[in-house]
């Protein structure tokens, strides 16, 4: 195959760079904006990294348009040298900490507008669910009545098994009693009395299984502006939420070490790739604004976390300037910026090998075949 059509074949991975520009740009945006509002000098705001392509100086900034795309930068005036008149150096605590914090603010509210957009555009929603048993608990009253994994819950006690809380209220409120159970059992109806038990373990129930829902009838539902931004805010707080519990969730074993990985940029190409097919394919903007979206958001996590060399490191160090009085030499907080540089590389190299080795699994995004709206 000549190298055209490899590209060709391989275009909608080549996704992952707008993607990541349009996110980086943000980011620095956020940055540039705060630093002009402090009285900072900016002395360059760059989209993409050198070497230059070409640079025009307007009001004392070069704007520059540079070969690397992947990303882009705010280059302000003396960041260590708080001698200088206008420098980052010479502002108080305050609009400092600002600045810094600005980069992950605007990925947040990018995050906020993508899913916004998401909502408004057409957000796959079911018009119903089923509850589906995914595990038996053994010497259960589900195993002792011959419920298995896979079986659909169709109703219980003749009341439509319409949600996991159903199921859970509808068996609760009979605990101790014998309930009829219609189960779908791979395209076979089937009515199965369960003696379901009076008491039971923490973490279980009076059935003993473990259910998922599994969504019915799946459209499109396109809200208005106002709610899909509310909706869209709701949805990026929870997953900053998520990201930060991720730890806490490792601890408890709510989620698994494979699921927590973090990825690198072969994974996000992957995925990307795979979200502009899906989006390709069933003419709905979904996959792709929601991947962006979650990108967003764990760019502005990572780029908080307090380590040497991101936004995070240098607001600690900012903290410690506060609580000690006084500056940190800009010597040391060099050399410590480049350390933690060179450690998160050689973190991203791991990462790197880990996503070749062991791509991330496909994402099922819940688009319907069919892109009809409601």
């Amino acid at each position: 195959m000549d190298p055209f059509s490899v590209l060709w074949e391989s275009r909608n991975y080549l996704i992952i760079v707008p993607v990541l520009s349009l996110l980086m740009l943000v980011h620095e945006l956020g940055h540039f904006i705060t630093a002009r509002l402090s009285g900072m000098k900016v002395e360059e705001f760059g989209f993409g990294f050198p070497p230059r392509i070409v640079g025009k100086e307007v009001g004392g900034i070069i704007y520059s348009l540079n070969w690397i795309p992947l990303g882009a930068f705010v280059r302000i005036l003396g960041e260590d040298d708080p001698k200088e008149p206008g420098s980052f150096a010479s502002k108080p605590f305050l609009p400092r900490f600002i600045v810094l914090a600005a980069g992950s603010g605007m990925n947040f509210l990018l995050a906020v507008a993508l899913f916004a957009t998401a909502f408004a555009t057409g957000w796959p929603t079911p018009s119903s669910v089923q509850a589906v048993i995914v595990g038996v608990q053994d010497g259960a009253p589900a195993q002792a009545a011959g419920l298995q994994a896979g079986d659909v819950i169709l109703r219980v006690s003749g009341q439509p098994a319409d949600s996991l809380e159903k199921v859970q209220q509808v068996t609760r409120a009979n605990a101790g009693g014998t309930v009829p159970f219609l189960i779908d059992r791979q395209g076979e109806e089937l009515t199965i009395p369960v003696t379901l038990r009076a008491t039971w373990p923490n973490g279980a129930g009076p059935l003993g299984v473990q259910l998922r829902e599994r969504p019915v009838d799946i459209h499109l539902v396109a809200y208005p502006i106002l709610e899909s931004v509310a909706r869209g805010w709701e949805r990026a707080t929870k997953l900053v939420t998520l990201t930060l519990s991720i730890p806490a969730l490792l601890i408890q074993g709510a989620v698994s070490p494979e699921q927590a990985r973090p990825i690198s940029l072969p994974g996000m190409t992957q995925l990307a790739g795979q979200a502009a097919t899906e989006s390709a394919e069933s003419g709905t903007p979904f996959p792709l604004l929601t991947l962006m979206a979650a990108f967003s958001a764990g760019l502005a996590v990572a780029n908080l976390l307090p380590l040497p060399g991101l936004d995070g490191g240098r607001l600690l160090f900012l903290i410690i300037e506060a609580v000690r009085g006084r500056r940190i030499a800009p010597e040391r907080a060099e050399l410590v910026h480049a350390v933690g540089i060179a450690i998160l590389l050689a973190l991203m190299g791991v990462l790197i090998v880990s996503d070749i080795v062991s791509p991330p699994p496909p994402v099922d995004w819940g688009v319907p075949g069919n892109s009809g709206r409601r």
